[in-house]
């Protein structure tokens, strides 16, 4: 089963609004949905998807604290909670903290621990997830999981793309020097790590909240920009060929175009990560105190205008198509 990664350099991109939307379009088909909120400095998404009194008892924090002595079973059975947004499909939500937080700045100091086994070794927090996870997938059976992950640059929110089995990774971005320059950070520690290659092709570029006005201007430049950072770090240093181009290498063989060895993409390539999905900026989610209600209330027609671009990208990721 597909899981898929929703990731920002910074925060206030609407990353999480749009992963409850995603979440309700998907549930709106008949999927079998999981979301987990790993956004755990800056938890929230389980209350865009669930009312107060749907809240489970227990969530993700809570379980990493009690697997370290051997307790997460015990409240395994009370970390998850279906939406009342489900549809024809469901939605099941695995919050960062329970119904009652109780002390949990304290318990986010413990949270990242690595866990001692028996035999003296130490597991990291990391497989401690995604051990979690393959439980949750066990139980469930979910057709897709939807990851909120931590913002940021650091070890954790890396670890969020990188160790825990994303097919897709979705990479929200606001045009600006400032994300550009987190992302070319970020690319370069994958290329020093050895496992950008691993990872690349698994990636897409989402352009967060684009503008009423000037929209395709500001897409345009998002898409430049993107394209700068893929081809200076991911992209392989090779000249894209044209399909049906041909030509003779320097040992005289003869290559045609669409057999080009590497991995690189034309700016204009809508099927290149580089090239961002829409989510488009609409004031009906400005500003809302309550997205749980607002999701209750809206048509299938209204999320398509705002989230279109990357609803279908994720639905085709899910059914296993190609992207368009």
């Amino acid at each position: 089963m597909p899981r898929i990664v929703f990731f920002s350099i910074k925060g206030g991109v609407g990353r999480s609004t749009a992963l409850a939307a995603t979440a309700w379009s998907l549930a709106q088909k008949g999927k079998r949905v999981l979301v987990l909120d790993l956004d755990l400095e800056s938890p929230g998404l389980s209350s865009a998807l669930l009312p107060p009194e749907r809240q489970p008892m227990y969530g993700i924090t809570d379980w990493l604290i009690e697997d370290l002595v051997d307790n997460g079973n015990v409240i395994f059975e009370s970390m998850a909670a279906t939406s009342n947004l489900s549809h024809d499909g469901e939605i099941h939500i695995v919050p960062a903290h329970g119904a009652d937080h109780g002390e949990y700045i304290a318990k986010l100091g413990r949270v990242w621990m690595p866990k001692l086994q028996v035999d003296g070794t130490r597991e990291a927090w990391s497989s401690r997830l995604d051990r979690l996870l393959r439980d949750l997938e066990k139980r469930i059976q979910p057709d897709v999981v939807l990851i909120d992950s931590r913002s940021g640059i650091d070890e954790i929110a890396s670890a969020c793309i990188t160790e825990l089995g994303a097919n897709l990774i979705l990479l929200f971005a606001l045009e600006g020097e400032q994300t550009w320059n987190g992302y070319r950070m970020l690319f370069e520690q994958w290329l020093r790590a050895g496992i950008a290659q691993q990872i690349r092709e698994r990636l897409q570029v989402v352009g967060a909240i684009v503008p009423e006005l000037d929209r395709a201007e500001y897409l345009a430049g998002l898409r430049e920009h993107s394209y700068e950072v893929f081809v200076d770090t991911l992209y392989d240093e090779i000249a894209p060929i044209k399909i049906g181009e041909v030509g003779r290498r320097l040992d005289g063989t003869w290559w045609v175009g669409g057999l080009s060895e590497g991995w690189n993409f034309d700016e204009a390539d809508e099927a290149a990560p580089h090239h961002p999905w829409a989510v488009n900026w609409h004031r009906s989610f400005a500003g809302l105190l309550s997205l749980q209600g607002r999701l209750a209330a809206i048509d299938t027609q209204e999320v398509k205008s705002v989230f279109g671009a990357l609803i279908d990208g994720v639905s085709n990721a899910v059914d296993g198509r190609e992207t368009p």
